[in-house]
Order: C-alpha cells, then structure tokens, then sequence
C-alpha cells in the first residue's frame, strides 16, 4: 500500500519546478506514470498534490455528498474544480507548478515537502516554518484525541 511519509527539503527553480524526493517517487511505482494532481490546501497556504487513482477517491466521496441538480451544490462544486490541476510529472520526478499555485502558497526558492498518506504536501519554507505546530501542542492535542476515542 502506498503511504507517503517523511520530510524533505527542496528547491524550486526559475522555472517554478521540483523534482520530489526519490522516497516518494519509489513510493508511487507505476502511478509516477500517471497524471498527479495539485490542489491548493483549503486550510492553509501550501499545495497537496496526489496520485490521479487517489484523487479520484477523493473526488467521488466529496461529489456523494452533492445533489447535482441543487444550485448550491453546484456551485461549491465549482469552487471545487477551480482549486486543482492535472499536470504531468517527468521522469526524474520534477514537477511543473502553474505560477498561480506558486503564488497561493507563497513558493519562492525553499520548499518543505511533508509524506501525509496518501498526499504530499509542498510549503515554502519560510511559511512552513512560521505556522508549524510545536510539540507542546501536538501533545496535548494528541492526548485530547485519544480521551475523545470510543471504548469498545
């Protein structure tokens, strides 16, 4: 099973490229053939990027919750398409990012790369730096999860 793990430090060029880190290029295995997608995080501003089979995971369990025909909905699913892109990700493992995705997420030159499972996530590292959280409250927020579990 695929699961992206660890961090990693890279540079962007001046043509607004990375080349990911080899432990996730090897993590994909055939699916490095296959488009990637880049979406801009909702939450924070970096990019996620996924292989396209599990993008589309994600697509069709965010599209299940939607009436079609609900002009709301459609709507929000707009706003849902406009947040990613399909591109192509070269041999070496370099990917091309639209200078719009740059710009969300405030890439420059350093970048942190970071495995979440089934994503990547890519921050400048000046941002990255600046909104990460600290021990202290990982722990605590750890503990507050655990006492949340249910007991079976």
């Amino acid at each position: 099973m695929t699961e992206f793990t660890g961090t990693y430090s890279a540079t962007i060029d001046d043509k607004g490229r990375i080349v990911l880190p080899s432990a996730f290029k090897k993590e994909m295995g055939e699916m490095a053939n296959e488009p990637i997608v880049i979406e801009r995080n909702l939450f924070k501003n970096c990019l996620d990027i996924y292989p396209e089979r599990f993008w589309k995971d994600r697509v069709e369990a965010f599209k299940s919750t939607l009436d079609p025909f609900d002009e709301e909905d459609d709507e929000f699913l707009q706003f849902f398409y406009e947040n990613f892109i399909k591109v192509g990700m070269a041999p070496n493992g370099r990917i091309h990012f639209p200078s719009e995705y740059l710009d969300y997420s405030s890439l420059k030159k350093n970048a942190r790369i970071i495995g979440m499972g089934r994503s990547i996530r890519i921050w400048d590292l000046e941002v990255y730096e600046s909104q990460r959280m600290d021990k202290s409250t990982f722990a605590q927020r750890f503990k507050e999860k655990r006492k949340q579990k249910p007991t079976e």
